[in-house]
């Protein structure tokens, strides 16, 4: 005979000795089972009944995304009559040793022979030390347009790069919140492999015959040697091993992506295990689902408190995260309009990236993309020769001054400046000078 979840509930209570000490002391309340639904309801306030369709619910949606239930081993709720010396004892104590400055450095020197994700456009390498650094949270933010997803997707291409040609020779994972990643996210995706197993290809090539032209200047003869460029690259380096290491989670609403969020070490160390890791993260972007949740409720000021709550929760979660495998994690964000107090005119706007304070302080570094037209006015107009170079700015890095640096997107991707643009860079800036 099946009994109620109030009457299971009931007859649990009566089982129980009050001058138990577990009883009244302990920490751990038993929520996966019948016996501590009353003891729930109590720390909730509520009914059993109701405290039971909480445990429900909760457990659903941890099911729906593959996490295992609440039970009495897992869950611990705090009791509000304080703890008690025996209980104080069992707290776990943090093991937290500080390290000193010289040992953070040796150790950041021998992890990893590169610790940056090169963008194959050296003046953006140079702004940023070498290139985007592993480890860290960097926020990409610009107009529609400027070049953050193509920026992302040169990074997720690269970071396949072999180790002995400067790449950290990891896979990429991205969240697809806008849907720029399928359909014809995906050819230009192929493009950009492509012209990366050429370049390095390329790059070989040059190597080995400056190397023959050495030992020939040297004395050293007819150069005997057959290895040929393809030889010198791995033979994993194809288009479609670069494609095969991104992997592309597509997202749908504010739950659907911080569910994936939240689950990503998981597959994480899956990855690492099978001797592929993880180098960089994108989310693409971070600020879609959220803005558009806010719009639904914008006149819930309880939901703006929750909005703010969530995304500290998560910009923690992702430094951890990038911390933690070592890796990159890439959040791409949108410009709102904000007043601009120190306008001159009355109600005067400036555009900043979304998602506000909070958010801005929680990230390691943070680049402004944009066209170098509105970059420099009157310097260029959008069909001229600088009409499609874009600016990119560092205003906030803990290691690096801040600075502006221009790069193209082209056919083969993110490049620096050829030598005629960076000559027409260099005559506007002398002209805004004057």
């Amino acid at each position: 005979m099946l009994l109620s979840v109030e009457q299971s509930a009931m007859a649990s209570s009566e089982q129980r000795d009050p001058n138990d000490q577990n009883y009244n002391n302990a920490d751990t309340i038993k929520i996966g089972s019948n016996a501590g639904i009353d003891n729930l309801a109590e720390e909730l306030g509520c009914s059993a009944s109701q405290s039971a369709e909480y445990m429900h619910e909760i457990n659903d949606a941890l099911n729906s995304v593959g996490l295992p239930p609440v039970t009495a081993e897992t869950a611990t709720v705090g009791r509000t009559g304080g703890t008690t010396k025996k209980n104080d004892e069992n707290v776990k104590r943090p093991n937290n040793i500080p390290a000193t400055a010289a040992s953070l450095l040796r150790n950041c020197n021998s992890s990893s022979s590169a610790r940056q994700i090169v963008s194959f456009s050296q003046p953006l390498d140079v702004l940023l030390g070498g290139g985007f650094a592993l480890s860290e949270l960097t926020e990409i933010a610009g107009l529609p347009g400027s070049g953050k997803t193509q920026l992302a997707m040169q990074l997720c291409v690269d970071a396949r790069l072999p180790g002995k040609y400067g790449g950290v020779e990891g896979c990429a994972v991205v969240i697809d919140a806008e849907g720029n990643w399928a359909g014809a996210g995906v050819d230009r995706l192929w493009s950009l492999a492509g012209a990366l197993v050429d370049h390095v290809k390329g790059s070989a090539l040059r190597k080995m015959e400056a190397k023959k032209a050495k030992e020939m200047a040297n004395g050293g003869g007819m150069n005997t040697d057959t290895t040929t460029p393809e030889e010198l690259v791995p033979s994993w380096f194809t288009p479609e091993s670069i494609l095969d290491g991104i992997h592309i989670f597509r997202v749908h609403d504010e739950s659907e992506q911080t569910c994936t969020l939240y689950n990503l070490p998981q597959f994480l160390q899956e990855q690492e295990e099978k001797g592929k890791p993880v180098k960089i993260v994108v989310i693409d972007s971070l600020a879609f689902h959220y803005r558009v949740a806010s719009s639904i409720n914008s006149n819930n000021k309880g939901n703006f408190l929750s909005t703010t709550t969530s995304l500290t929760r998560m910009a923690a979660f992702l430094q951890e995260l990038a911390s933690e495998f070592d890796l990159a994690v890439l959040a791409l964000n949108h410009l709102t309009n904000k007043i601009d107090k120190d306008s001159t005119v009355a109600g005067g706007m400036k555009l900043v990236p979304a998602l506000g304070e909070s958010w801005a302080h929680s990230v390691t570094s943070r680049l402004m993309v944009d066209f170098y037209h509105r970059h420099v006015p009157n310097g260029a107009s959008h069909g001229s020769v600088m009409g499609e170079v874009r600016t990119c700015s560092l205003i906030k890095s803990p290691h690096k001054p801040n600075g502006t640096a221009l790069f193209m997107i082209t056919d083969k991707g993110i490049r620096g400046l050829p030598p005629q643009y960076v000559q027409q860079a260099e005559k506007t800036k002398r002209a805004r000078l004057d």
